[in-house]
């Protein structure tokens, strides 16, 4: 019985606490911006220390999705971590032309260029995976016919 009643209690108790705080002022979601783009910011090193270290233990497929997780931070905080976010990008990049390496190695040329691609998202002026994208355009091009392409590919 009691957890029927202080559900209900519960749920006014947090509606009577957001209606104050629809009215905040500019000052006051400025400030709330601050603390967020702060909150944003420790997590976005913590994310950049997890990529770090599972790049190190060669788990890259763990590095390059916490990689991803640090960038949409530093798309969500915007300025003022130029450190943070030349880490981001250039771990991201690293991971993901790693991955693609592994993947031509493999033969998957797809795999690879869509590594490849991502990276190049990021950072479209990188000069290495720039000649990797080339070299694999050209190595697919070179197999055109010998390799599955985009749709038999998917449908295997």
């Amino acid at each position: 019985m009691t957890k029927a009643v202080l559900l209900p209690l519960g749920f006014l108790l947090l509606l009577a606490t957001a209606l104050p705080a629809q009215t905040n002022s500019a000052a006051d979601m400025a400030v709330n911006r601050a603390v967020m783009d702060q909150a944003n910011t420790i997590l976005l090193r913590q994310k950049l220390e997890e990529a770090k270290g599972a790049a190190a233990r060669g788990d890259l497929k763990s590095a390059a999705s916490l990689y991803e997780d640090a960038k949409t931070l530093m798309d969500q905080i915007g300025s003022g971590i130029d450190a943070e976010a030349a880490q981001t990008i250039s771990g991201l990049v690293a991971t993901r032309l790693e991955i693609a390496r592994q993947a031509q190695h493999n033969g998957d040329f797809l795999a690879a260029d869509a590594q490849v691609t991502r990276a190049l998202r990021v950072d479209p002026h990188n000069p290495a995976a720039l000649k990797f994208k080339k070299e694999n355009d050209q190595t697919m091009a070179a197999m055109k016919g010998r390799m599955p392409d985009v749709p038999t590919d998917r449908k295997s």
